[in-house]
């Protein structure tokens, strides 16, 4: 990647990210002062915006961690504004990009701890009751790779960003996002539609069935989207269960006197 390819300007606010050791995988906020090509390795001069005494940087735009094999950029624009979701539906207009986080922060969500005015990258591996949780950084060479107790609240959701692929939200190891990234309202908005649809159709299945022993939905513990869909999913396999049970045992040849079929309603609406 050359320095043209880099959507960066002097004067531009950025987020810088550290491999110095105590610092590593923390994220600063910075201001470009200037931007040089030495020995054809790209450099940017910053003044850390949140540390006013701290002397000017001379850092490289690719740096690979002591001990690592990968080269890494180590900025990216600013941060998007982030809200959760019950935020989210009370703004007006459309929006360019934001964040919006899932519900409330569980085990496993990957994040961004806001301490000391800098931000570092871990995941959350306890929750201590809904205000605080422990967050483990980054391993190292990437990261510190302690565990600290923090505030919800100084929390958000661990971005990628890439000047080909923009924000991203990186995948837990089980495949799980704890927000998604928004660039148009309108759009997200019929998606929600949708969304909201198999989540009414669930809370019906679920009246139906919460007679049953031992059958426990995820709708039943919380109303998101993604538990919706799970309830859904885990609802087809349960029919298609049912209805290998409903198939008469019948002897090899002969022919069984009745059959499941799928109700299907007529089309001529009567």
């Amino acid at each position: 990647m050359t320095q043209t390819n880099l959507p960066f300007q002097v004067g531009q606010i950025v987020e810088v990210k550290s491999f110095i050791k105590g610092y590593r995988g923390a994220w600063f906020r910075c201001k470009i002062l200037e931007m040089t090509n030495e020995n054809g390795e790209l450099r940017y001069k910053f003044k850390y915006l949140d540390f006013p005494d701290e002397p000017l940087d001379n850092a490289l735009v690719f740096e690979t961690p002591k001990g690592g094999t990968e080269s890494q950029l180590m900025l990216r624009p600013t941060y998007p504004p982030h809200y959760h979701e019950s935020e989210y539906v009370n703004l007006e207009g459309d929006v360019e990009p934001l964040v919006v986080v899932h519900d409330s922060w569980k085990v496993g969500d990957l994040v961004d701890w806001l301490r000391d005015e800098i931000y570092w990258s871990g995941e959350i591996v306890a929750m201590k009751g809904r205000r605080s949780c422990q967050i483990e950084l980054l391993p190292k060479p990437e990261g510190e790779g302690e565990v600290y107790l923090g505030l919800c609240k100084n929390l958000r959701p661990r971005l990628d960003w890439s000047v080909e692929d923009g924000w991203k939200v990186p995948c837990t190891v089980d495949g799980q996002k704890c927000a998604k990234i928004v660039t148009s309202k309108n759009e997200d908005e019929g998606i929600a539609d949708e969304c909201e649809t198999a989540k009414e159709e669930t809370k019906k299945a679920t009246k139906q069935v919460e007679g049953s022993e031992g059958l426990r939905l995820n709708i039943m513990e919380s109303e998101s989207i993604e538990a919706a869909v799970l309830d859904i999913e885990e609802l087809i396999v349960r029919l298609d269960w049912l209805k290998g049970k409903l198939k008469p045992d019948v002897g090899e040849g002969a022919k069984p006197y009745w059959k499941y079929e799928d109700y299907r309603p007529s089309s001529s609406g009567r």
